[in-house]
């Protein structure tokens, strides 16, 4: 697990010499944003993990940080609105917090309108953009909910849920809005289908609930 695909050249190097000792010396890349090593034998997987430990990685994650990508944002391109990478890491750590989510859920964080990382077939989509507060221009996103490409069943794409929202304020919302689907999916129902199976209206009406419920207990 490479934290929004994020490694040193050091822990590169690091993961070469455990594909050369452990595996067939390939590494793969995936659209998550992750790494595989290839052909390790089950007698070497322990030690193996143990190996990307001492580099400072591992290979578990929850599932809000399993399905967290992020494009490269303005710390490495000129057209991104926002510091993608960092507002997710910081939405990970508060959601997990919080929140005891037992589903895969995809979670794309995108710095312009050229889209790297796909926030139209995101379960949420978060598309950066700037936000006017005061006399301050300051970093926000748009929100698009129920987009996928699982599968031809899972294919559809994202509708906007929210708009400018300020970066500080869109952990809280989107708290609401996964509280919301925790607590009124039906059995094994997922992000995506609790999206495709309610108007945006009701997903917000349920969201709100979901908070003043929080509230009370």
């Amino acid at each position: 697990m490479l934290p929004v695909g994020r490694i040193t050249s050091e822990q590169m190097r690091g993961l070469a010499d455990i594909a050369e000792r452990f595996g067939s010396g390939t590494l793969r890349l995936t659209v998550w944003q992750n790494l595989l090593i290839s052909d390790v034998a089950d007698k070497d997987v322990g030690i193996s993990i143990a190996a990307i430990q001492a580099l400072g990685l591992g290979v578990e994650a929850s599932a809000i940080r399993r399905g967290l990508v992020a494009c490269t944002g303005n710390a490495g391109c000129k057209f991104s609105a926002s510091n993608t990478k960092g507002h997710a890491l910081k939405l990970a750590d508060y959601l997990e917090a919080r929140l005891e989510v037992d589903l895969p859920i995809n979670i794309h964080l995108t710095g312009c309108h050229h889209s790297c990382a796909q926030h139209y077939v995101g379960d949420i989509g978060l598309l950066a953009c700037k936000v006017e507060r005061g006399e301050d221009s300051v970093e926000g996103y748009h929100v698009y909910i129920g987009g996928g490409a699982a599968s031809t069943a899972e294919q559809a794409m994202a509708r906007e849920y929210a708009k400018d929202i300020v970066f500080d304020d869109l952990p809280q919302l989107l708290e609401r809005l996964l509280a919301g689907w925790l607590g009124n999916r039906q059995p094994s129902e997922s992000f995506f289908e609790f999206c495709r199976r309610h108007e945006i209206e009701a997903l917000r009406t349920l969201a709100d609930k979901a908070a003043v419920q929080a509230l009370a207990a």
